[in-house]
């Protein structure tokens, strides 16, 4: 039994109203932003020295700052001249401060509004670096947020193979994919029902043999959900010949079907009590506290949920909570795959207190 001390966690008229609307549209989204304008680049919220600013309609945008969240760029600027000359992977544009036209050695590209110096930056329309790099750009008025977007971003490739990929039906300005697409070798299967993801965790898949029977399979793991005591894994597996998902034993299921537990409170300590498949867990807690009122009747798994490949096995980790902000340990399961069934089941559970698992541990 392990004791611990428990800390809580806790023209016409149509023309003319064409105009006029028009017109409107344009002094509300000046008049909004007269605030501070902000940028989201490929899902980030980026901060910059200089705030992106809107003039005649246009959003301009200092080209130092998007251009290290959009691929490389090499910036070289002419002070005699007030030139900056962009070099990407397939151009080289000069563009001139106070002119319309941007010279490329492949074209020349015609600006809305002039490119201009704010406060020692280069400004420059966002549409035109859309055109540059092939992205996608929105002006939120309401929001007041410019959004550039390049949908490479959110393609994500097994290191297996690079033929094998994951990337969103759609992605919502923050990075959240609804819906998902994978791609082996050029054939493609859509599965409306994920949805997760956001900009700073983009899902990760894998190509390797997880059922035993020599032929690589894909692997996907991406989060649906993150809060305060909240971090929701999502994994599938699917099989590369027909794309086709293969179920995985869910860790409700699991839990139901393999774990027993319960809290015991008294006065001055509460005990945590777990059964797994015939193993017996037992931890005392000091706890002076007259209400345990907060703590739960028995564990629960499910609120902080990982998984991973460990050695060509699918593995899934579960905090056991005993309370909305109190974590106790860890479970982990590790799958198989059954061929009868046709669906990966569990094989071994294994459960680790706070205490054991140290400064390594899941619990968050």
């Amino acid at each position: 039994m392990i004791t611990r001390k428990w800390t809580k966690m806790a023209a016409s008229g149509a023309i003319a109203a064409a105009m006029l609307l028009s017109s409107m549209v344009q002094a509300q989204a000046e008049v909004a932003h007269k605030k501070d304008l902000g940028l989201n680049v490929n899902h980030y919220v980026v901060t910059t020295d200089v705030k992106p600013v809107i003039v005649n309609g246009t959003a301009l945008v200092p080209l130092n700052t998007v251009r290290e969240y959009l691929k490389p760029m090499q910036l070289r600027w002419n002070n005699k001249n007030k030139t900056v000359t962009v070099n990407t992977d397939t151009d080289q544009v000069t563009l001139k401060m106070g002119s319309k036209e941007a010279k490329g050695k492949r074209k020349i590209y015609t600006l809305s509004v002039p490119a201009q110096l704010k406060d020692g930056r280069v400004m420059v329309p966002a549409r035109w670096m859309a055109e540059l790099y092939g992205a996608q750009v929105s002006l939120d008025t309401k929001a007041g947020m410019v959004y550039i977007y390049t949908p490479e971003v959110d393609v994500s490739t097994a290191e297996e193979n690079r033929g094998v990929k994951l990337y969103p039906v759609s992605a919502t300005k923050y990075g959240r994919y609804e819906g998902m697409v994978i791609e082996v070798e050029g054939r493609k299967r859509v599965f409306e029902d994920w949805n997760g993801g956001d900009g700073t965790r983009k899902p990760v898949i894998h190509y390797q043999d997880v059922t035993g029977d020599g032929k690589p399979d894909v692997v996907v793991f991406y989060v649906d959900g993150t809060g305060t005591g909240l971090y929701m894994g999502e994994m599938h597996v699917v099989d590369v010949e027909t794309l086709r998902e293969i179920p995985i034993e869910s860790l409700e299921q699991a839990v139901l079907s393999h774990v027993q537990s319960n809290i015991e409170k008294y006065a001055d300590h509460f005990v945590i009590k777990l059964l797994i498949d015939g193993k017996e867990y037992v931890e005392r807690i000091e706890d002076d506290s007259k209400d345990k009122s907060y703590l739960y009747d028995k564990v629960g798994f499910g609120a902080v949920v990982r998984h991973k490949l460990e050695e060509g096995r699918l593995v899934t980790e579960a905090a056991g909570s005993i309370s909305p902000a109190g974590f106790a340990g860890d479970l982990q399961i590790t799958y198989r795959f059954d061929e009868e069934l046709n669906q990966f089941v569990v094989d071994s559970m294994e459960y680790s207190s706070l205490e054991e698992l140290g400064n390594n541990g899941l619990v968050m």
